[in-house]
């Protein structure tokens, strides 16, 4: 058993090096079209950009479930490769964040963008300008997105499940809370454009599933000892030996009673 959780660790090691690499190659892309952005040039590496983002993440799910396997296994290594996954996690999120509210900002605003993000009946205030609705609208697709993935997020079933996603949510999360100023602003030129101010859904709703996320944790980790504990005794009682010939069934018999 410990010899197949030391490979599981030295796989861990190798491949969380392998996703630091794609990360950092993201990375690179990004701030390579961001000069490009900002020198009035158009950014062209957004499709390598979007390949590599999603090729880390699929690398992630699977450390995560590696890193699961050594926490269940009790190896002493398990704690340490769960913090190095899931500072690569956090950067993952960190790269697409910049990636979906910065370069993707870039794209020229048309008419009917800008028609499409007015309520009907409004006009558009002549001190929002192009930039500032820019900056709405892509904030806004950011907030819907995360607020889908949260909507459609699932419950896990049993302890490793659970835990794998609450990791994955708090990632998610410090995201969220990350970007609070820009919702802020948001909310401010929102007011501007529509005359109302919308909430902000996912803080909330991330905060409630964090909540759940963390109590589940608790109930499920307990439930898993007692079944744990309920299995150890009906061994115990199971491999008894019941015969006449065992000189402790009768204080047996005067332990249940």
């Amino acid at each position: 058993r410990l010899e197949r959780l030391q490979r599981v660790v030295t796989k861990l090691q190798m491949e969380s090096g392998l996703c630091e690499e794609q990360l950092n190659q993201a990375d690179a892309l990004l701030q390579a079209d961001l000069r490009l952005l900002g020198a009035g040039k158009a950014p062209h590496r957004a499709a390598e950009l979007e390949r590599d983002l999603d090729r880390a993440d699929a690398m992630l799910r699977l450390l995560f479930n590696d890193v699961q396997s050594l926490k269940d296994g009790r190896h002493p290594q398990g704690e340490q490769m769960y913090r190095r996954v899931y500072r690569l996690h956090e950067r993952l999120v960190a790269i697409r964040t910049e990636y979906n509210l910065r370069l993707k900002s870039g794209a020229p605003v048309t008419a009917v963008t800008v028609t499409q993000s007015v309520p009907a009946g409004q006009r558009l205030r002549p001190e929002l300008d192009e930039a500032t609705l820019r900056y709405l609208q892509d904030l806004l697709a950011w907030v819907e997105e995360n607020q889908r993935r949260l909507t459609g997020a699932e419950w896990g079933t049993d302890l490793p499940t659970v835990e794998t996603q609450l990791s994955s949510h708090r990632g998610l999360h410090h995201s969220i809370e990350e970007f609070h100023t820009k919702i802020e602003r948001a909310r401010a030129d929102e007011v501007r454009l529509s005359g109302t101010e919308a909430p902000f859904l996912p803080q909330t709703s991330s905060k409630a599933r964090l909540q759940h996320l963390e109590s589940l944790q608790g109930f499920v980790s307990g439930a898993t000892r007692e079944l744990v504990w309920l299995d150890q005794k009906e061994q115990e009682e199971v491999s008894y030996d019941w015969s006449h010939r065992n000189p402790s069934v009768a204080s047996k018999k005067d332990n249940y009673s």
